[in-house]
């Protein structure tokens, strides 16, 4: 079999999609050339053109690619833990540490829209993730009058999704990062969340 015909029938694809990813990890997407890449994988230009209708539609492919393995390193170990409360911290640590580990893919997935609006399916996701390990492990019923379950869920996601932000871009020192994902800085982060929504909060 030609090496050609090797990727056009098996991997080309996600060769493709890796390439892709490769130039946002080196801030180079811009100047990312379908046809270049086609040339280094050693199969024809027209090949890729089998799989996406263009470099649009490869950056779609990529930002689903790379939201799907954000969604799993999020729950990576959550089924080895069983307080629901440490369930929720696995979550929020994870997030960071896939923040501080991928920083350019980690904005590339929050900082594209895909035009056909596959991306409300992700954030659906994220949230819900969010939501399920709140309302196992905190008395709903305890939350200040004004506070819904919903708005303490968005609250959670944006002050962990906030902190997450500045670790990509670099903004806080490495100490810090180190702190919100190994140590206390996350725990008062978590206190914080706590005693906006609950009465104090009351765990199941």
């Amino acid at each position: 079999m030609k090496k050609q015909d090797k990727y056009h029938h098996g991997g080309l694809k996600d060769k493709l999609i890796k390439d892709l990813l490769r130039a946002v990890k080196r801030n180079s997407l811009e100047n990312f050339s379908i046809r270049e890449s086609a040339r280094l994988i050693g199969v024809s230009a027209a090949a890729p053109y089998n799989h996406f209708k263009d470099k649009q539609d490869l950056i779609y492919s990529a930002l689903d690619f790379s939201r799907n393995e954000f969604l799993e390193f999020l729950i990576t170990d959550l089924s080895n833990v069983e307080n629901d409360l440490k369930r929720l911290v696995l979550i929020g640590k994870n997030y960071l540490l896939y923040a501080d580990l991928n920083p350019e893919v980690f904005n590339f997935i929050f900082a594209n829209i895909d035009q056909n609006k596959k991306e409300n399916n992700f954030y659906i996701k994220v949230h819900d993730l969010f939501l399920e390990v709140i309302n196992e492990s905190l008395d709903v019923t305890n939350f200040r009058n004004r506070v819904s379950l919903n708005t303490a869920v968005n609250a959670a996601w944006s002050m962990v999704h906030g902190i997450a932000c500045l670790i990509s871009n670099r903004s806080i020192n490495n100490n810090e990062i180190k702190g919100y994902i190994e140590g206390k800085l996350f725990d008062e982060l978590s206190a914080i969340w706590a005693v906006g929504v609950s009465k104090p909060p009351k765990y199941k």
